[in-house]
């Protein structure tokens, strides 16, 4: 599907009087404004969209000291946001640079995916040291996108093009793997235990990549989750696999995303169930599809993303071989 605009005028998000706007880019569900700052590097800030009806939420003192400790000394800084002073709802990120990791892949550039393969294996071993350090407080079980995602499955409502959506899945994919993939998303977080503090939704496209020297940082604070490590891992997965699957039916640009995908994975140091692997796929590909239909557009490229799902949950319901696993392989599975 085409990526949300990154050239959306109003926002609605003023920069300072010694700020420079770089970029705005969102959906009607979140809405960001890349600035540029004095002392040099960015900031982006982000409000809600007109389709979101809460509040960005931030995370509790004693979470965010733990964030910031674990981020003092990780390949990738975990960016927490502060509260704009001027402008209500708005939060702001300091962040390296203008452009996303998602961003840089679509670019293609020269040298855009070993950037891209490296600031994602400096993820893998930053989402480690966030795991072994002990959550301080309990916090929410269940992410926010398969918690999203779970909502509209049981009700078939929501905002744009929510409900024709949930149609077309009915018709394809039929009510018993409907109510199968809504009980995997309230139950996403669910796992190996002990619990342990989650980003609950690492994103390619919250990854922002330095312009010049220093570290990639991952926008941190809005998905913060109480569960299983395995979790934050395979939904960093299932995005890669999403791609790939994605570019075998012409939806997404080339690029080797099981590389990607075993950088990552080198990254953290551990790997993840097949079926939690596999169930990640189809829960990160229909949140997908269901927020552009929601949030952006319509778009007949998401009958292609129902067909991905379908393929994904054929593949999530078949019996689990341990045998010489390799999490990476759901990428090159996709591929095929």
């Amino acid at each position: 599907m085409p990526a949300p605009s990154d050239a959306a005028p109003g926002t609605g998000i003023r920069p300072a009087p010694d700020e420079r706007l770089a970029r705005e880019l969102g959906t009607r569900h979140i809405l960001t404004a890349i600035l540029a700052v004095p002392a040099g590097g960015h900031v982006w800030a982000r409000r809600p969209g007109p389709s979101r009806d809460a509040p960005l939420p931030l995370p509790g003192a004693r979470t965010a000291d733990a964030v910031r400790a674990v981020s003092a000394g990780a390949p990738v800084g975990l960016a927490l946001a502060t509260p704009d002073p001027r402008q209500a709802g708005v939060l702001r990120y300091p962040a390296p640079g203008t452009r996303s990791a998602a961003a840089v892949l679509r670019i293609a550039a020269p040298g855009a995916e070993a950037s891209v393969r490296e600031a994602v294996r400096g993820l893998g071993t930053t989402l480690r040291m966030l795991h072994d350090r002990p959550a301080p407080e309990r916090l929410p079980t269940v992410p926010p996108a398969p918690a999203r995602l779970a909502r509209w499955l049981r009700t078939g409502t929501g905002p744009g093009a929510a409900p024709r959506l949930h149609a077309e899945a009915l018709s394809r994919l039929g009510r018993r793997r409907l109510a199968l993939i809504a009980d995997w998303g309230e139950r996403a977080a669910h796992g190996p235990l002990p619990p342990v503090l989650l980003h609950g939704g690492p994103a390619l496209g919250t990854l922002v990549l330095p312009t010049g020297a220093g570290r990639p940082v991952l926008l941190t604070g809005e998905e913060l989750t109480f569960g299983s490590w395995e979790f934050d891992i395979t939904w960093q997965l299932a995005e890669f696999a999403e791609m790939a699957a994605g570019h075998r039916r012409g939806v997404c640009g080339p690029a080797d995303y099981t590389a990607l995908a075993g950088a990552f994975l080198e990254g953290y140091g551990r790997q993840p169930s097949p079926a939690a692997a596999r169930r990640a796929v189809a829960l990160r590909s229909l949140t997908h599809a269901h927020d552009f239909a929601a949030y952006v557009a319509w778009h007949e490229q998401l009958f292609v993303y129902l067909d991905l799902v379908s393929e994904a949950m054929d593949a999530a319901e078949s019996p689990d071989n341990e045998e010489g696993w390799d999490a990476a392989r759901v990428c090159a599975d996709a591929a095929r």
